[in-house]
């Protein structure tokens, strides 16, 4: 299955702003961000960059819902799901 990526803010810095990923079927969001990150040279799993997945440094959607209201790391993909990787904004 393919996905398509859209990384924005400091993330994009250390990985790229624009991915098609090609998945084996059932693959979760840990594991898209796992390729991602690989993709780009980078060998520390669980981590875009220096941001931790799946914990508060990062908003992640699939096709405009958060995973933190779906199963999180664990959600499982699907076949041309729209993802944005973002870090969340903070300040005044």
């Amino acid at each position: 299955m393919k996905v398509r990526v859209r990384v924005f803010g400091d993330v994009a810095s250390s990985v790229g702003n624009k991915h098609t990923v090609e998945l084996r079927e059932g693959a979760t969001v840990l594991s898209l961000t796992n390729t991602i990150q690989e993709n780009a040279g980078n060998t520390r799993r669980g981590y875009l960059g220096e941001f931790k997945v799946g914990g508060a440094d990062l908003a992640i959607m699939i096709n405009g819902k958060n995973i933190a209201l779906l199963d999180g790391v664990n959600t499982k993909l699907f076949d041309e799901a729209d993802i944005v990787i973002m870090p969340f904004v903070v300040g005044g």
